[in-house]
């Protein structure tokens, strides 16, 4: 248990720029967005005139309407939450993929191995470390939420906000499960990084435009991104769609310990596909 916490302990600090920078980052972001509601609501009328005149496809891509851009859900989804699984999904990506792998292709990991610590412990407390530090940043970016709601006429409660940041992590969550476990699979973190982003941007897309096509429509039924929730009262949440996507979160995490508990490790450098299959071994000629 001892070395789970310092392995834990280590990775976090190692995180500590990532989390703070994306977590600040945050929680700016949302002071200057919870700041900018009273100025709107000022001039709602030149606001909804100047929202008439915006294309219905463009006001269908954010899921919204006039009327409902001017209710808090409806500025908060469009001004700052519906972009949020892209933004902070690239922390996910970035430290999902380097988490262990990293240190491999850098050289490092075979020496941390090879002191008196199982896999297990090491891959758990690194994960642990990582899912802290996941948290850490949607309560920073939740505090700069709600550090000037007193001031704001949105009406919404520190609870209430707290509703679709924890949609929010779900989602982010999910790009760092999979990002960790293609980064087993495939020969190179930058190549597990490359495929998770573009999960992640095309269930952006997908999702945001699935009112176009029926067939887009059905796609997006398969995409993270299509079970995103902003709401802002527990009672609107669909927990069907929050445990699903959790779960299959936990099983990417169980695929990628499995994996790594049964991968040799390379001693540095990235991998290859070894696709021996698609070659026939060629006899050597005979020396004498």
């Amino acid at each position: 248990m001892k070395r789970f916490w310092v392995t834990f302990r280590y990775t976090l600090i190692s995180l500590r720029g990532q989390i703070l920078g994306w977590g600040l980052g945050l929680a700016l972001y949302g002071m200057l967005i919870v700041s900018m509601y009273n100025t709107l609501q000022a001039q709602q009328e030149q606001f909804q005139q100047m929202i008439a005149n915006y294309p219905e496809a463009f006001l269908a891509f954010f899921g919204a309407d006039a009327n409902y851009m001017m209710t808090p859900a409806g500025f908060l989804g469009m001004y700052a939450f519906s972009m949020m699984p892209i933004l902070v999904g690239i922390f996910a990506v970035l430290a999902g993929s380097g988490l262990i792998v990293s240190d491999e292709e850098h050289g490092r990991l075979d020496l941390i191995i090879a002191y008196p610590v199982g896999r297990s412990t090491f891959f758990f407390g690194r994960s642990l470390a990582l899912f802290a530090g996941t948290v850490i940043i949607h309560c920073l970016g939740w505090l700069g939420f709600t550090l000037l709601l007193g001031r704001s006429n949105l009406g919404i409660s520190w609870g209430q906000m707290i509703v679709p940041f924890l949609s929010l992590f779900v989602q982010i969550w999910i790009y760092a499960s999979l990002a960790l476990l293609l980064s087993f699979f495939l020969p190179a973190r930058s190549l597990a990084a490359m495929v998770t982003g573009a999960v992640m941007v095309v269930s952006y897309f997908v999702s945001s435009l699935a009112f176009m096509h029926k067939s887009l429509e059905t796609a997006s039924k398969f995409l993270p991104y299509h079970y995103y929730q902003t709401v802002l009262t527990f009672s609107e949440v669909n927990l069907r769609w929050f445990l699903g996507l959790l779960a299959i979160s936990l099983l990417m995490m169980a695929g990628a310990w499995l994996r790594f508990l049964r991968r040799d490790i390379r001693l540095s450098g990235e991998g290859s596909w070894h696709l021996t299959w698609m070659y026939k071994k060629r006899d050597l000629p005979e020396t004498t």
